[in-house]
């Protein structure tokens, strides 16, 4: 077994570590600032993986699943940006204009997958429940917890093994008009996923302190991390003064 196989296979290890992620409590270990580093220990280059990470870590720091809206996937992209770097020993930039779009296509694998093969599956489970068979249901769930990472996993891995040049090749079939839309789609889907979660989360209590922080960046111009410190200040004394009246309370009875 030579030695592109065994990187092909720890890069399948480190890929699938990344994307178990969500089935373990949304760990946050699918960042680049933790697949790019990985990716550079299994090749021998610890300092570009990290650097590589911390890059691709500025243009994925806002990035996080809304709603119905997934950001392009991270994980192939850092470890397919960190894997180019260091194997070809281009400059730390170039990473991120590969990266990208490799993580925008394995996003469109995963979509389709979403759309067809996960309903598909529920359907079977939902088969099973009618049956009562338990076994089924749970033979499903693994399928859909381990298989189906495990895909995503060996398309990150070929994507290694066949070389970066094919990974070029296949984003320059893709239509003009297919990566309009998809930049159109990414462009809209936050504002859906946001909505969706105000519906959900929204009260009378709630809103006037979205207002705030809504004014707050309008008006005053502050930036985001200042207004998240002023909310988190906020909810630290909202909580204490909740405490306190219910301690006044038992203390009437």
């Amino acid at each position: 077994m030579n030695d592109l196989v065994l990187q092909t296979l720890g890069i399948i290890l480190i890929a699938f570590f990344g994307h178990m992620h969500s089935a373990v409590g949304s760990t946050m270990h699918n960042r680049p600032i933790i697949m790019a580093p990985l990716v550079g220990l299994l090749l021998g280059d610890l300092t570009t993986g990290i650097m590589v990470g911390a890059t691709l870590e500025l243009v994925w720091m806002g990035a996080f699943p809304i709603g119905a809206s997934n950001p392009p996937d991270m994980v192939s992209g850092a470890i397919i940006g960190a894997a180019y770097v260091i194997t070809t020993g281009q400059s730390i930039a170039s990473s991120v204009a590969l990266a990208v779009p490799v993580a925008t296509l394995v996003l469109f694998i995963d979509n389709f997958c979403m759309t067809f093969f996960i309903p598909w599956m529920a359907a079977r489970a939902d088969e099973y429940a009618s049956k009562s068979d338990f076994r089924g249901i749970e033979r499903v769930q693994w399928v859909v917890i381990i298989g189906y990472k495990l895909f995503l996993a060996a398309i990150v891995g070929l994507g290694f093994y066949f070389g970066i040049p094919v990974i070029e090749g296949i984003l320059a079939t893709i239509p003009n008009f297919v990566m309009h839309g998809v930049e159109v789609a990414t462009g809209i889907l936050p504002a859906i996923g946001f909505a969706m979660l105000a519906r959900m989360i929204l009260t009378k209590d709630i809103a006037p302190y979205l207002f705030i922080g809504f004014l707050a960046a309008a008006y005053l111009n502050l930036p985001l991390l200042s207004i998240a410190l002023f909310g988190t200040m906020a909810a630290i004394l909202i909580v204490k003064n909740e405490k306190k009246e219910v301690a006044s309370d038992d203390n009437e009875f």
